[in-house]
């Protein structure tokens, strides 16, 4: 009796792992090789793992609910861009550069004109007509022999003299600005008749506008 009741119990165990396997390898869909409950569908764990099943040797691929999820890898930054370099920007501008012209002197308590007086007061007027918008500063000076009023007159009869002829020479009288300065600013020696000549003198000051490149 009880040999009969083992056999039943094999028998039964076996039907059931039957109907199991069946139910694996013949589940639709295709979930060949994996558990599959009455709803063939996949038996899967608390941890989300398929449970497998039915006969190895017709085990079929993993269902695609059954392979390990795909771990998303972060895109690498795409690097800023090198901003170009700028170049320099240059540009021309307008800039006064000063002019002095000297050697024009005169005889002691004389203001007429000498024969290189003349040569570079030619020179003078050939600067003007070059520069149109030039204002030619002319300064009378004197050497220090005498009183500072007598020698004031003088040093403006001395710019006169000089304004005259450039006026005679194609400059116009109100691109002219005369000065007397008596003896104030020497640029040599009083005390020999060589340095009172180099006082006894007209300067011309003016100013004319260069081009000049910058950044």
């Amino acid at each position: 009796m009880e040999h009969i009741k083992g056999i039943k119990g094999i028998t039964l165990l076996a039907a059931i792992s039957g109907g199991l396997f069946a139910s694996a390898a013949y589940a639709d869909g295709g979930y060949v090789g994996y558990a599959v409950n009455h709803g063939a569908k996949p038996v899967v764990t608390s941890r989300g793992i398929c449970v497998r099943g039915g006969r190895p040797v017709t085990d079929g691929p993993v269902p695609v609910y059954c392979a390990p999820a795909p771990v998303a890898v972060a895109a690498a930054p795409t690097p800023a861009p090198v901003p170009a370099p700028i170049a320099p920007v240059e540009q021309t501008i307008l800039v006064s550069k000063p002019i002095t012209i000297t050697g024009i002197n005169f005889k002691f308590d004389s203001y007429k004109l000498l024969d290189h007086d003349i040569r570079v007061l030619d020179e003078v007027a050939s600067f003007a007509k070059n520069h149109p918008e030039a204002v030619l500063d002319v300064n009378g000076y004197c050497s220090k022999v005498g009183t500072y009023a007598y020698n004031l007159k003088l040093s403006k009869l001395r710019a006169q003299s000089v304004a005259q002829y450039l006026t005679h020479h194609g400059v116009a009288s109100d691109r002219m600005v005369l000065k007397g300065h008596s003896y104030d600013n020497p640029v040599a020696t009083n005390a020999t008749p060589q340095g009172r000549f180099m006082n006894q003198r007209v300067e011309i000051n003016s100013s004319i506008k260069v081009q000049k490149t910058v950044q």
